[in-house]
């Protein structure tokens, strides 16, 4: 194993892709991990003898169909010749049967603000039990919802068996039918916990993957090292993946033992911390001001410069320059937005403050209560519902920061002819930034209901928002009331 945790993919060699007949022999224990805890012979062996036989006939599918293949796959095409869309049967099945599994999930934003895709291969079940043609409809159908997008997948590859694992035929049909729109917006694609068989594989089917598309690949060898990629605070692992990842930790000297309990001491922030702490935490630094500091400032820069701005909260700034924002508000450094002349940074470090809070600022108690508005059919009674979710039981610091946040949001729909940006595309970015489980990673059929939710919340701001803000407003922030009330006004 390579000492470097994340390898990257600028110094990634070719040789990387290791011939299989040079590492089957000497590597057997790590082939096996990250496929199955128990080590069972006769599976690895049947596994060894695929692939094996899928390397011998490689030089005979390199010579007949490369370079058809490479034609044809090629992300330099015109974009006319890749139209890439799935049947209309596809669009109106929503695969019950496949999402069921939580194999594939939708956990909100990456760290620069590309929606986040997961593929937990543990949650796979039997072969047997799932049509491998509809699981790729279902990578196709999630996929849909956001290929017009700049994207992230990550793949968490333990827990792949013989028993469950997709056929080798089945790899090259899913790249050959996930054309270039799902492709070209892909910006990164991580595999967690990678085998060595992982990157036989990859050479294997070297001849028919573009050199573009190679690029976007990374291995991630331990669950830490996604800490700087994704929100890991809001993403459930299942259980197997983190146990593996514990005794993987111990193998490479990382840590000493698999620990079993989860709890620890109470946790402590810097005094000018301002990301992924609590609102009350906030609320003491800014004098009794339930309107946390970035909120603020990001809200007033966006709303006096971006409302006209095409995509603003969609499209993704330069990621190097958001990191250092986010490290400025950190150590209460001053940030002047206008020095930076992008609004799609603001927007992005507004949406990253509400992903990155300990609790949703819906709360993990309304959840479900959430997740029911979608399946309201009444519009009456689904306003209605959200009215009191919002306004009779959200807690009040969490009410007076929605409602500052939905000021700003409902300005920006109101101007969506110009910034292309409606109440369902709002809801689309900006939902799995208010609303996740503590129990689950978010699912298509959840995001969707998110959505729905944010998107009420926004076409009926004025029926929803109905809670007086003189009943709460303490009184050593009179100047903050009277602030807000004027700025919105």
């Amino acid at each position: 194993m390579a000492n470097v945790n994340i390898i990257s993919r600028d110094n990634r060699e070719d040789t990387e892709l290791l011939d299989p007949d040079l590492e089957l022999d000497n590597n057997r224990d790590d082939i096996y991990c990250g496929m199955d805890g128990d080590k069972n012979e006769r599976q690895l062996e049947n596994f060894e003898e695929d692939v094996v036989k899928t390397a011998s006939a490689r030089l005979q599918f390199h010579s007949d169909e490369e370079a058809s293949a490479q034609e044809w796959l090629d992300e330099d095409t015109d974009d006319t010749d890749m139209q890439g869309n799935i049947s209309t049967d596809a669009e109106e099945d929503t695969f019950e049967d496949i999402a069921k599994y939580g194999i594939i999930q939708v956990a909100g934003d990456d760290r620069v603000g590309r929606k986040l895709i997961l593929f937990f291969c543990s949650n796979l079940p039997s072969s047997k039990e799932y049509n491998q043609t509809r699981l790729l409809g279902f990578l196709q159908y999630t996929l849909n919802q956001y290929v017009e997008n700049d994207y992230t997948l990550v793949v968490f590859q333990y827990g792949l068996t013989q028993s469950n694992r997709p056929s080798l035929k089945w790899l090259v049909q899913a790249y050959r039918e996930l054309e270039r729109k799902y492709k070209k917006n892909l910006k990164a694609l991580y595999f967690v916990h990678p085998s060595y068989m992982l990157r036989i594989l990859m050479g294997i089917f070297k001849p028919i993957v573009s050199s573009k598309f190679r690029q976007k690949i990374d291995y991630v060898y331990f669950l830490h090292d996604l800490e700087h990629i994704l929100p890991m605070k809001s993403i459930k692992i299942p259980p197997i993946v983190r146990q593996h990842d514990d005794r993987e930790l111990v193998r490479h000297g990382k840590k000493t033992t698999v620990s079993t309990n989860t709890d620890g001491p109470v946790k402590e922030y810097p005094p000018t911390q301002q990301f992924n702490v609590p609102l009350e935490f906030l609320k003491k630094q800014c004098n009794g001001d339930p309107i946390p500091k970035v909120v603020r400032q990001c809200v007033t820069h966006l709303r006096q410069n971006a409302l006209d701005v095409e995509g603003v909260f969609r499209r993704c700034p330069n990621a190097q320059i958001v990191k250092e924002v986010h490290q400025q508000f950190n150590n209460g450094e001053k940030v002047d937005f206008n020095e930076l002349r992008d609004v799609h940074i603001p927007a992005l470090i507004l949406k990253t403050f509400f992903r990155e809070l300990p609790e949703p600022i819906m709360t993990f108690k309304l959840y479900n209560d959430i997740m029911k508005v979608h399946d309201t059919p009444d519009e009456d009674v689904r306003i209605e519902m959200c009215r009191k979710l919002v306004s009779e039981q959200l807690p009040d610091d969490n009410y007076m920061i929605l409602d500052y946040l939905m000021k700003l949001l409902v300005e920006v729909s109101n101007n969506c002819e110009v910034n292309k940006m409606s109440p369902p595309n709002i809801g689309v970015v900006f939902g799995p930034n208010l609303v996740w489980s503590d129990e689950e990673t978010t699912s298509l059929v959840s995001l969707t209901s998110i959505n729905v939710f944010t998107t009420t919340l926004l076409y009926h701001y004025t029926e929803i928002f109905t809670r007086n803000l003189e009943e709460y407003v303490p009184d050593n922030a009179v100047l903050v009331k009277q602030d807000y009330t004027e700025t919105d006004a």
